[in-house]
């Protein structure tokens, strides 16, 4: 009975852990892409088209 619960826990936590882990890498990333200097967003911006 108790292996149940603790399984039917771990179905809960793991999605919740996932989303959490993506939404800070997301949100560490669109952060620092914010704080870039406008010379060095303008170079990265013309790598592409380079």
């Amino acid at each position: 009975m108790f292996h149940r619960v603790i399984h039917e826990n771990w179905t809960t936590i793991v999605p919740i852990i996932s989303f959490v882990f993506t939404a800070g890498i997301f949100l560490f990333v669109s952060i620092r892409a914010i704080r870039l200097p406008k010379d060095r967003r303008d170079k990265l911006a013309r790598i592409p088209l380079d």
